[in-house]
Formats: structure tokens, C-alpha cells, sequence
């Protein structure tokens, strides 16, 4: 029987998924000042989302190779 989620959360170390929550949301946070860095300051908000979406998946494509 695999293990209880709400009993493994209970026994964390509070600090260490607190440092890995903040991992995290630093790394995301990263990793979308790059994709922005790929849109023209140009674009409109449509165009902008839509290369926003691609480099998304461009990221995720690459990931699995």
C-alpha cells in the first residue's frame, strides 16, 4: 500500500520544503525572464502570448530530448 500524502507532508522538515518551494518559484521565475527575452518588444499582446506559448513548448521539446 503506497504511503499516506497528508502523513509524508507531516513529516517534512518544514525549512527544507519551505528552501524547496523557494527553489522553486526562483527557477520558474527564471526560466520565464529567458522566454520573454526570445519576444520582440514589438509584439502585440496576442502575438506576444502566442510566442510566449511556443517557447514554452520549444523548452518542454527540448527537455525531452
Amino acid at each position: 500500500m503506497p504511503p499516506d500524502f497528508a502523513r509524508i507532508t507531516r513529516t517534512l522538515d518544514e525549512r527544507w520544503a519551505r528552501s524547496q518551494r523557494m527553489y522553486a518559484l526562483g527557477y520558474e521565475e527564471e526560466r520565464h525572464r529567458v522566454r520573454v527575452a526570445w519576444i520582440p518588444a514589438s509584439a502585440d499582446d496576442e502575438t506576444w502570448f502566442d510566442l510566449y506559448q511556443m517557447a514554452v513548448a520549444v523548452e518542454q521539446d527540448i527537455a525531452l530530448v
